[in-house]
């Protein structure tokens, strides 16, 4: 399933993520193509290769599993 976040707010700060889930029972897979954090000048991309970044989104993986789940 495509998703586009615009804002979503985590203990990690602020982000807007586009990419791919797939749910599964055994575990969610998330793709992320474009995933952005906002900085005190507004939004900073995020290096997807970097281990800080992969590090950061596994942290927040819950809040994007729930926010996609309240989404009608």
């Amino acid at each position: 399933m495509k998703f586009s976040i615009s804002r979503i707010h985590t203990r990690f700060g602020i982000f807007r993520v586009v990419g791919e889930v797939e749910f599964s029972a055994q575990s969610d897979e998330f793709m992320y193509e474009k995933v952005e954090f906002m900085g005190t000048d507004g939004w900073c991309d995020m290096d997807l290769e970097s281990p800080h970044t992969q590090t950061v989104l596994s942290n927040i993986q819950a809040d994007f599993i729930n926010h996609l789940q309240a989404m009608p």
